[in-house]
Order: C-alpha cells, then structure tokens, then sequence
C-alpha cells in the first residue's frame, strides 16, 4: 500500500510539471497557435477519460499489479518521445496515447488498492492517496518551471526521472503483489462466503466476459448511473475551479487583482484540500455517506454564494476554503460509493466507469463562458449552485437504490413450513 501511495504522488507531481509547461511546449517548440492548444489538450484529456473505461476492464482481466508497471513504462518511453518530435500531428498522437495509459493507470491503481486494503480502511486511504495527489499538483508546476532551465525538454526528462524512481520499488516488491490476491478479504469474511460462492467464482473464472458484456452489467446497474451522473455534476463545479473563477474575475476587476485573487484561490484550495483532505474523509463510512454527501454539497452551495457577494480578498478566501471542505468530503465519498457496490470481478470496470466523471472538467468551463457571456456575472454561482444541488438529488436516489438492494440480504429466511 505505501509503495502504491509512494508512486501516485509521484505521478500526479510529473503530471502536473508537465501540465503547467505543456502550452508553453506546444506554442514554443511544436508551433502550435493557441485555438489548436486548447483543441490539442482537451481533447487528449477527453479521449484519456473515455478508454479509461475499458482500462477498467482490462485491470480486471490481467494482474493488475503487471498492468500497472507496463502503463508506467509506457508513460515513461511517450514522454521521452516528446523530447525529439516536433511534428505537430505526431506530438498530438503522443499526447493522446499519454492521457490513455495515464487515465487507464488512475482506475487500475484505485482497483490495485481496494484489492489490498481492508473494506473498512478503504476510504481512509484514498483520502491519504487524494491528499497526496494535491501535494503533488501543488508542487509539480514549480519543479517543472525549474526544469526548464534545463532545456525545452527539462520538464519531460524530470517527469521520466521521477516516474522511473517510483517504478522501481513496484518492480522489486512485484511479488508481494502477486500473493496478495484478494488482500482485502479476510480469513473470516472468507469462511462466512461459503461453499456457494466458491463454486460461483469457478464459473466465474470459466466464464470471462467480454467487454459488451461488462457494458450491459454495469449500463443495468442503477446504482452505477446515478453516482455517475451525479459525480459529472459535481466535477463540473469543483474541477475547474480556478478556470471559472478566472473567467469571473478577468470580468468583474482589473487584470492585476484578477490575478492577484487567482493566485489567493490557488493557495487556499491547495492548504484546504491538503489539510482537511484526511481527518475528513477518513470519517466517511458506507452507513454515514449520504449525511456527509450532503455536508459536502452544503459547503459548495455556501462557498459558491459567498464568492457571488463580493471580491474581497478575505471573503474571497473563506468562501474557497468553505467550497473546498465539500471537495474534501465529495471525492472520497465518490470512491467509497463505488468501491461497495462493485462486483468483485468488475472492480476495475466500475472505477473506470466512475472516472467518466472528469468529462464534468471539460463542460464547467463552457457552462461558465457561456452563462458569463449572456447574463449578469453573479449568476454564474446561481446555476451553478443548482448544479451541484441536482448532483446531490442523484446521490440520494443511488444510495436508496443501493439500500434497496441491500435490505433484502438483512430479512430473515422463514421456513414454508
């Protein structure tokens, strides 16, 4: 589990070195204009999030811990690439394969690690792993401005060194992976499954399905769809939040307090998220979810409403920390949700699924640019507010479902007789 959490801070900290550095790269060095860059960028995003979903199929149908040590080699020979080619159609092709096997390596590490982890310590360790996660944004666009001085290929070469540092303790520790199997099982859940499930999970292995069949499963599964559509609409207001919040700014002050604001939101996102990001969500348990989801969404409704009543730096500052509270609870939340309704076998399949939310990262800024452009600048909080209010609507109803599901395992077998 360290060892997993170790490299996931490592690659979110490349990701975002690069990230930062990426349009600068695009515009400098492959001579791309800037309506092409956000084409190039976006797109390769969205394309990652869509093939995540069959990443998801594919951890569950290979050693995942195998799966996981291919993707970073392969990560690790794209951005090599990206330091000789300079062909525009080329670089775009590279970039697109990258967000792939870096999309695809997010839902197969979030499977690997509800594989070994305990049911009841899960959420407190994908808390851990998403403040790790921030950590890394926060620090990754600093070291990635330091390698340039490198060169034009600085950021990509340190993006290699560090990927390839958190590689090797995945490599030499491969085979306590291996003998995990099932670690989150424990001896006593294993005897109380029975004989039934055993013989079940044999027709299982015989049996592998394909994936058309694992779409219609998880297409069927209420419980899924809900989460899903209720997860795309609460990423579109907590994702981009220093995007629309630029957007808003650059419209209602000058452009060096705009900036200056961005600057404060960043930081106290980044300290609130990484602070906040454990001793919150490790609290967060199947039977107490939707209480906390509606704390969560709470703190983006107020947050949101605050920011809407004035630009004052301080106001603005406690708006995004409240805001980000709701962060702090929704993402673990989301995992957590997903990780108890998934089959065993379908584990990696289900955590693709999930993943399909970041499309809602993607349509926040055009629901924004939008809503900025045609009315007053104030209602963009308004809407989305009720945005994030339906999201939660759709929270409710998965977990009713997933009570539903779940109540008539609790009713007694009473004999006929």
């Amino acid at each position: 589990m360290k060892v997993l959490l170790a490299s996931t801070a490592a690659r979110s900290l490349s990701f975002f070195a690069i990230l930062a550095y990426m349009p600068i790269y695009l515009y400098d060095t492959v001579g791309m204009d800037g309506a092409a860059i956000g084409y190039v960028i976006g797109g390769s995003v969205l394309v990652g999030t869509m093939a995540s979903v069959y990443g998801g199929y594919l951890a569950d149908r290979v050693t995942k811990i195998n799966l996981v040590i291919l993707l970073d080699l392969a990560i690790i020979l794209l951005y090599l690439s990206l330091t000789v080619l300079h062909d525009p159609f080329t670089v775009t092709g590279v970039l697109l394969l990258t967000n792939v096997a870096s999309s695809s390596m997010g839902v197969a590490g979030s499977a690997l690690l509800s594989e070994l982890v305990p049911p009841e310590n899960r959420t407190k360790v994908f808390s851990l792993r998403y403040s790790l996660q921030n950590i890394g944004a926060a620090v990754g666009p600093f070291l990635g401005v330091a390698a340039v001085a490198v060169g034009s290929g600085g950021p990509f070469l340190l993006s290699v060194t560090v990927i390839g540092a958190s590689l090797l303790p995945l490599i030499i520790f491969r085979p306590r992976f291996l003998s995990t199997g099932k670690g989150a099982t424990t001896p006593a859940a294993a005897v109380e499954q029975g004989a039934s499930e055993q013989s079940a999970e044999k027709q299982d292995e015989e049996e592998t399905p394909t994936f058309r069949q694992v779409l219609k499963v998880m297409g069927a599964d209420r419980r899924l769809t809900y989460f899903t559509i209720g997860g795309i609409l609460s990423i579109v207001v907590y994702g981009p939040l220093l995007t629309f919040m630029s957007q808003y700014l650059v419209l209602v002050e000058d452009r060096d307090t705009a900036y200056k604001l961005v600057a404060y939101i960043s930081a106290a996102n980044a300290i609130a998220v990484i602070g906040a990001q454990y001793a919150l969500g490790s609290r967060l348990k199947q039977d107490n979810l939707l209480k906390w989801l509606t704390i969560g969404i709470g703190a983006f409704a107020v947050g949101l409403l605050a920011m809407s009543l004035s630009t004052n730096a301080a106001i603005i500052v406690i708006a995004v920390v409240i805001f980000s509270l709701g962060e702090v609870i929704v993402v673990p939340a989301e995992f957590t949700f997903i990780d108890a309704i998934a089959p065993e076998k379908l584990r990696g399949s289900y955590f693709g699924a999930q993943n399909l939310i970041h499309v809602g990262i993607a349509l926040g800024p055009i629901l924004c640019g939008f809503l900025l452009q045609h009315f007053a600048p104030a209602a963009m909080f308004y809407v989305l507010i009720a945005v994030v209010v339906v999201s939660l609507w759709f929270y409710v109803i998965g977990c009713r479902a997933t009570a539903a599901v779940q109540e008539p395992a609790k009713v007694p077998v009473v004999s006929g007789r």
